[in-house]
């Protein structure tokens, strides 16, 4: 009889913990604050956990722009983090210059680290009816599309990078050319005061090379990453098929 009293004490106080625990979780909160200061628009990502756990916690914080040309760019920031009881933290910043035509959606999720399940977000947005619905916070709510197939994202810092970026979206638009997963042109330093531009479809990286400023070499790197992406993605395809059973 003591025995089983001793496993149903146990039992209690194991249930009333996973309880407590997840009553916590409940109590972290997302806010994305803003301000706009001279047509730049400085965005912050605060997490706040109001319980009495420590928390051990991912964050995805996400901005998507579209412009009056309709050239889309973003900016993705994530990382693991932690929130001692009744903290607040400033997770991440983000500063977007913007006019008043421009669209823009951003969001922020955190995420139980153990669980990777999305237990707080918000979002903002501004003239957000200029996107399509596939830029949407719903459909952004589960890891497959929170990395928005078919983005194109601009990660570029120098002018080269930048033009690079600009050819490079422009060839796509004109000739109607899309990819079913995301794109990233990411720009690194290198020897000297050179970058290196780095081509990511998904997460793999498909092609690397320098950032030159002549014209007919950026025309033809622009044919060139054209070229890997729809190689890419025709080996992608097959890779696909051949698990078909």
């Amino acid at each position: 009889m003591k025995k089983f009293i001793l496993n149903l004490c146990f039992i209690f106080l194991l249930i009333f913990g996973i309880s407590c625990n997840a009553q916590d979780a409940q109590t972290v909160t997302a806010k994305i604050e803003s301000e706009n200061i001279e047509g730049t628009l400085n965005l912050k990502a605060v997490a706040k956990n109001q319980g009495q756990v420590h928390q051990s916690l991912n964050y995805i914080f996400l901005a998507v722009k579209k412009d009056r040309g309709k050239n889309m760019s973003s900016s993705q920031q994530q990382n693991k983090f932690t929130l001692l009881p009744k903290e607040s933290k400033i997770l991440s910043e983000i500063s977007i210059n913007v006019n008043k035509d421009d669209a823009l959606k951003v969001y922020l999720f955190i995420k139980d680290e153990k669980t990777a399940k999305v237990i707080a977000k918000d979002s903002l947005e501004m003239n957000a009816k200029s996107f399509k619905n596939n830029v949407s916070y719903e459909k952004t709510t589960n890891e497959e599309n929170m990395m928005m197939k078919g983005l194109i994202i601009n990660e570029t810092k120098t002018r080269i990078g930048d033009d690079f970026y600009s050819r490079f979206y422009s060839l796509l638009m004109l000739n109607a050319i899309e990819f079913g997963f995301r794109i990233r042109v990411s720009e690194v330093p290198s020897t000297g005061t050179n970058t290196q531009l780095q081509i990511f479809a998904d997460d793999e990286n498909i092609l690397t090379f320098f950032a030159r400023p002549e014209d007919d070499y950026l025309d033809d790197i622009v044919k060139e990453t054209i070229a890997s992406l729809i190689q890419y993605d025709n080996d992608r395809q097959v890779t696909d098929k051949g698990f078909i059973y």
